[in-house]
């Protein structure tokens, strides 16, 4: 049996000398046919939860809180967190929003 994927965070800084924006996080992930690229806006206090697949979020603003089963990061402005697919938990701090960049590599099937 497979181990879960682990919850996984690094700062931009390690990942690239540019400025991390939706723009530089687009040109990480090329062919764009092949990732699914959504900018989320988060006001202050926001709560929510679901289930999504695996990927990765990088945070451009504020700082939020990730939980992915039992795990579970605090996130600030200019994190990345590469997430396991399955049951995740979003919580916005009450003093901030929080702007993040969500990336997932589509299946075969929907890639062009």
């Amino acid at each position: 049996m497979m181990e879960p994927k682990k919850l996984k965070v690094r700062r931009w800084s390690e990942l690239s000398n540019t400025p991390l924006s939706e723009e530089s996080v687009r040109a990480r992930h090329l062919p764009a046919g092949k990732y699914r690229v959504s900018v989320d806006q988060y006001s202050p206090g926001e709560n929510f939860g679901g289930g999504m697949r695996a990927g990765t979020c990088y945070v451009l603003t504020g700082h939020c809180q990730m939980e992915f089963g039992t795990q579970v990061a605090q996130l600030a402005a200019g994190d990345v967190a590469e997430f396991p697919e399955g049951s995740f938990r979003v919580v916005v701090g009450r003093e901030a929003g929080c702007v993040a960049v969500f990336v997932w590599e589509l299946p075969a099937e929907f890639a062009r």
